[in-house]
């Protein structure tokens, strides 16, 4: 895993270098006024090799794109990270899962089960990925074929899962 440095550029915003596995590095300067510039340097080498300035909004976007908000690997059957204690998943609804047709407060995922829906993304006619909803109410009823993503101890993720295997409830 690489090392991130932080710093703070007085009256200009924070500056991040990523320290890369590879050698490379990335510095990521984030500006008071919102924008951004990324650098990337090449093993060895004080000047950048090349830059890029992107608007606030551009930033957010390609860093949804890298966190994998709208694309999952095909060869990870479901995107983990964790935290401390705090585990993210990705989760896709099988057709016969307990929860399909159910809402979020129906089935008291956060206060039964220790389950937190963050989001969750669905696949339109022409096969591309679109976010539902983004922290979704109580109201939110689920349906087969959705991607949900959520947020947990390990042993609630598992009893979630087995839920949208159809296995459990």
């Amino acid at each position: 895993m690489g090392i991130i440095k932080e710093a703070e550029l007085p009256g200009l915003g924070k500056k991040y270098l990523a320290q890369l596995e590879s050698g490379d590095r990335l510095a990521v300067v984030i500006y008071d006024e919102g924008g951004r510039e990324l650098f990337y340097f090449t093993p060895g080498e004080e000047e950048p090799a090349c830059s890029v300035t992107l608007t606030d909004q551009e930033a957010r976007q390609i860093g949804s794109i890298i966190g994998g908000a709208f694309y999952q690997p095909k060869v990870l059957e479901k995107l983990e990270a964790a935290v401390a204690e705090l585990h993210i998943e990705w989760l896709k609804i099988s057709p016969n899962a307990a929860i399909v047709g159910k809402s979020i407060g129906e089935l008291a995922l956060r206060k039964k089960h220790g389950v937190t829906v963050l989001a969750v993304i669905e696949e339109t006619e022409k096969g591309k990925k679109r976010t539902a909803a983004i922290s979704p109410g109580p109201g939110y009823i689920f349906t087969p074929g959705q991607t949900v993503i959520v947020a947990g101890r390990r042993a609630a993720l598992e009893e979630f899962e087995r839920m949208m295997a159809g296995k459990g409830g």
